[in-house]
């Protein structure tokens, strides 16, 4: 036995079959031990082990004894040199390791506004490439020291010893090249393009066969301007977001500028649309013309296209700061008259209607899956033929059908849609019938008012949802008997409002907190409102004319909107027996009501004067009996609120934010049919300032059902909480509450005495701010698609607060919990049933969270059942976002996830966790610079494993120890669209094939990045090259 064993030795020492072949000169091992002699079979073990070692011996020595000699010698010279070669490598990958973090910070520091130089790319990316060999390296030798006990090939070593040594010398050579670099940092360009929303029209060649039209003329650099031309509503706005999208654009150019322009905006506001483009700081300058030099200075040597949308009349763009540059700058822009393109355009493009084919299948699209119920399709196609193949009718029109489900209600709509009369509007007969077409399906004669109500707002201009549901309530047009519930008619308010964004005729912004009207359809409901008496309404003049309006216009109109005009002055006394609501906001340069005013105004009953510049009222205000919604917020210089607001006794909305008055005035008691008050909490430095200032008429208000407090002055509001809360708790009708608690011992309190919170089901809407000083709005509910009307934001708790919290959470659909002091865990912080309502969370400088939730503690229980969506911010200590095994309810609903700045976090998850988020859509990972792996392996037993089947964005952005996104190469993506990669510089592949991307639409990433990947398949980045951005 023991010959055999010292045989295994020698093979393992002289590297077995390989080694020996070497040393033979390539001749077959097997062939060389044949000749030698055999040891009959019958020899014991141990006598056939000798003879067979001494055969081996006696031929090798015999035959190829000096070629071994050499061999061995000289691989054991350079296996001896192995661990010197080892540290001298430790040493240079440290040096090279310091230098380049040395540049990261450098980079980090200035990274708003600087970007790095080409040639810092270039040594960068040579260095992560040697640094990852050189790991590999290390790897393979720590792999042989764990080999310790046994014998380690001559060979093996000796190779890792040269190549240790080669290894050195490169890195020796990029810290050299670095110390040269210089300075690594130049200016950040202007984003070249702003992505806008724009429809698809690649299924429709009568909008892209223009797109494609302008596209080539902008390749022309003997063309300046370019006017698109056409009729309202065949589609001009579509083709120019298209244009402002599209990907050649922009590679043709340095900067793409857009800026709508109509009828009702001055050079001045194009001017400051520009400036925005540009991120030019204007704010402080006070001619236009030194305005037009910034611009021009901006512009002068760069190779610009201007975008302007819905252009009236011609504009001289020198006077605005446009440079007449020579190196293929473009104009291009959009108007519905003819005249226009004759001054402006080198050339014109006409845009044409749609053909029948093309309007049917968008009116298809509109309608969706009501056109396939039994018998509607053969009345569809008529009334879509009746749409005048224009893309705005066919949105509107088909906006007033998709909520008709029978064939009686489409055949009374398409007779109806035959009946109506043109309006005579030269160029705008056909647009303007179908668009009073749908006015008048509105049937409601309410509902027909409170759209038209929305012309008195500038064209695209947000109009704020509550606040215009407390003007229709003003007017009585929602709400219905004098003694309904304030949140009545809001609730019959905001139905109105679906239905008029459901149908088109207002557009509807983020989560519906505000509406806008499209221009052309405010230019209906304007030309709708002169034919009804019972509508007059006058909306001002043109921004060019500050004069104030005619005594006729005074006398007739029954609402008047001066919105955005610069007034300076009003008339003393004019005659308004029949005025309703008067609209003056944002006019920063009124600074002065005449005391006369409003005496024969003695129907009013909505006044608006947000942000003027009234330093007070007048005292004919006690004249408005009739007034039910005042608006005084954000007059910053209006520091008294007069005596004779208490006269105001129908007065249901008072709204006084932002003003410098004292809270609330003693006098504010005789408001006994106020609903809503919204007030600031402001203490003057003058300490008879605040005199009139009395919270014990808080409880006499008992029909106040929304209160909103907004803290300014902290400090005095920490003394005085506590007796204004006893008072506010006494209110029994409240519906809605936005306040701050310096302490949560101030909010037990208040739960515990409150009528309203005992009536959960009556308190539907609340903002509570715990131990935060700023009431700023709360990030999460920006993140949701629907509005959120129950947030609890938490700041700077500890571990004694925990069971008044716990209280509160199970009410809570958003929470935001910042710099609490002691929690690891949402585990360790509440009972986790008190999450089962929340649906977004944020948390941030939580420094001491480990995890969000560990499932191995929950012993089973469901924890955030409901969150849709989660983000982390500056959360030193985390280590892992969901860890071990969770419930199937739980987290079953998450959407989107987004973590940024965690220095500490390495695995977003446990491979237990992943299967639990199948929802999640999107995933953003950012400046967590010890992540490593994105996702880990999962044991799928045997199948194509999906770990988020619905993931459709991931974005990565600075993350330097990144590896790669998936342990498992062969995980599918099969929803993915949207791949964002920046500095994530040892990312050096994508675990993406021919098939398990097929819905990737959008690569965007530095191009230095692109081109050093490498690929599975040499075939997968030609796919994927056409839809990469890269900069």
């Amino acid at each position: 036995m023991k010959g055999i064993e010292f045989l295994n030795s020698l093979l393992l020492l002289l590297g077995s079959h390989q080694v020996l072949q070497q040393a033979f000169q390539g001749q077959e091992v097997s062939t060389r031990l044949a000749q030698f002699p055999i040891v009959e079979a019958s020899a014991s073990p141990g006598s056939m082990a000798d003879n067979i070692v001494a055969s081996c011996f006696a031929g090798a020595v015999t035959q190829a004894g000096a070629d071994i000699t050499n061999y061995v010698t000289s691989k054991v010279s350079s296996s001896q040199s192995m661990e010197k070669n080892y540290e001298n490598l430790t040493n240079q990958v440290a040096k090279l390791q310091a230098l380049r973090y040395d540049f990261e910070r450098e980079v980090k520091k200035h990274q708003m506004k600087k970007t790095t130089t080409s040639s810092y790319h270039v040594w960068l990316r040579s260095v992560n490439k040697t640094l990852d060999d050189a790991k590999g390296l290390e790897d393979r030798y720590e792999e042989d020291r764990k080999l310790s006990s046994r014998y380690i090939h001559l060979k093996r070593r000796s190779n890792y010893s040269g190549k240790l040594e080669k290894m050195c010398e490169e890195i020796q050579k990029l810290v050299e090249e670095g110390k040269v670099l210089g300075d690594i940092l130049v200016d950040k360009p202007i984003e070249p393009v702003l992505k806008v929303n724009a429809p698809e029209i690649k299924a429709f060649p009568s909008l892209q066969r223009p797109l494609e039209q302008v596209l080539e003329m902008l390749r022309n650099d003997k063309l300046k301007g370019i006017g698109i031309w056409g009729p309202l509503g065949v589609g001009k706005t579509t083709i120019m977001k298209n244009l402002n999208n599209h990907e050649q654009v922009a590679k043709m150019f340095d900067i793409v500028i857009w800026a709508n322009v109509n009828d009702e905006r001055s050079e001045e506001k194009l001017q400051e649309d520009i400036s925005w483009w540009l991120k030019l700081k204007v704010e402080d300058i006070l001619y236009p013309e030194d305005v037009a030099r910034t611009i021009f200075e901006e512009l002068k040597d760069k190779k610009y296209l201007l975008l302007l949308d819905e252009v009236m009349d011609s504009i001289e763009l020198e006077d605005i700061g446009i440079p007449d540059n020579k190196n293929g700058s473009k104009v291009v822009f959009t108007t519905e008259f003819r005249h226009v393109c004759s001054s402006m355009a080198d050339r014109l493009i006409e845009v044409r209607k749609l053909s029948p084919n093309e309007a049917w299948m968008m009116f298809q699209q509109m309608v969706s899956e009501v056109i396939d119920l039994p018998d509607i399709e053969p009345i569809a196609r008529l009334v879509a033929k009746e749409c005048a193949r224009l893309p705005l009718l066919i949105k509107t029109i088909a906006g007033a059908f998709k909520s008709k489900d029978s064939v009686s209600e489409w055949r009374k709509g398409f007779k109806d849609l035959q009946k109506w009369p043109e309006i005579e509007i030269p160029g705008l007969t056909e647009l303007h019938s179908f668009l009073k077409f749908c006015y008048d399906q509105l049937k409601d004669d309410q509902k027909r008012k409170c759209f038209l109500y929305g012309a008195l707002y500038p064209a695209e201009s947000k109009i704020y949802t509550d606040y215009l549901l407390e003007c229709w309530a003003a007017e009585g047009l929602v709400g219905g008997t004098k003694e309904r519930r304030f949140q009545d008619a809001r609730d019959e308010g905001y139905d109105t409002l679906k239905h008029l964004t459901n149908v088109s005729l207002l557009e509807k912004g983020e989560r519906m907190i505000y509406v806008s009207m499209n221009n052309s359809i405010r230019q209906v409901a304007l030309y709708i409102s002169s034919q009804d008496p019972d509508c007059k309404f006058f909306t001002g003049m043109s921004e060019d004319s500050p004069d104030c309006l005619e005594e006729n216009d005074w006398q007739q109109s029954k609402r008047i909107a001066m919105i955005d005009k610069k007034l300076q002055d009003l008339p003393n006394s004019p005659n308004c027996s029949m005025l309703l609501s008067l609209l003056l906001q944002r006019n920063y340069t009124l600074t002065e009501i005449p005391q006369s005013f409003f005496e024969k105004m003695k129907t009013l009953l909505v006044l608006d004067l947000y942000g003027t510049g009234i330093e007070s009222l007048p005292s004919s205000l006690a004249k408005l009996k009739c007034l039910k919604g005042l608006y005084l917020n954000n007059c910053i210089h209006l520091t008294v609120l007069p005596t004779e607001v208490g006269e105001l006794h129908c007065l249901e909305v008072l709204d006084i934010r932002g003003c410098r008055i004292c809270f609330i005035p003693f006098y504010i008691q005789k408001l006994v049919n106020l609903r809503c008050l919204r007030v600031s909490y402001y203490k003057s430095s003058n300490p008879n300032g605040c005199q009139d200032m009395d919270i014990d008429v808080i409880p006499l208000l008992a029909k106040l059902e929304e209160l909103t407090i907004d803290v300014h002055s902290y400090d005095h509001w920490c003394k005085e909480v506590v007796d204004i809360m006893r008072q506010v708790a006494t209110l029994k009708n409240l519906t809605t509450l936005t306040i701050c608690f310096p302490k949560s011992e101030v909010l037990k309190t208040f739960m515990q005495h409150s009528l309203s919170w005992k009536d959960r089901k009556q308190l539907t809407s609340f903002r509570f701010y715990v131990g935060c000083q700023n009431q700023k709005r709360p990030q999460i509910l920006e993140y949701f698609k629907y509005k959120i009307d129950r947030y609890l934001g938490y700041c700077q708790g500890n571990c004694s607060d925990n069971s008044i919290i716990c209280d509160l959470l199970p009410e809570t659909d958003a929470l935001e919990l910042i710099e609490h002091k002691d929690i690891t865990s949402l585990v360790d912080f509440v009972n986790v049933s008190s999450f089962n309502r929340i649906r977004g969370c944020l948390i941030e400088r939580c420094n001491k969270m480990t995890t969000i939730a560990d499932g191995n503690k929950l012993e089973g229980g469901i924890i955030l059942p409901k969150l849709e969506q989660l983000h982390l911010a500056n959360l030193q200590s985390l280590q892992t976002v969901f860890w071990g095994t969770f419930s199937t309810e739980s987290l079953s609903k998450l959407h989107t996830l987004v973590v940024s700045s965690c220095p500490m976090l390495r695995k977003l998850f446990s491979s237990g966790t992943i299967q639990q988020i199948s929802k999640l859509q999107k995933l953003v990972i950012q400046s967590c610079i010890e992540m490593e792996e994105l996702i880990m392996k999962t044991d799928t037993a045997g199948q194509v494993p999906t770990a988020l089947p619905n993931l459709e964005i991931l974005i990565l952005i600075e993350m330097p120890k990144l590896r790669c996104l998936s342990a498992d190469n062969s995980l599918a993506w099969p929803s993915l669209k949207e791949l964002q990669v920046y500095k994530c510089p040892q990312l050096k592949s994508l675990p993406f094939f021919k098939d398990n991307t097929a819905n990737l639409k959008s690569i965007e990433a530095e191009k230095i990045w692109w081109e050093a990947l490498q690929w599975p398949q040499n075939d997968v980045k030609q796919q994927l090259q056409s839809i990469c951005n890269l900069r």
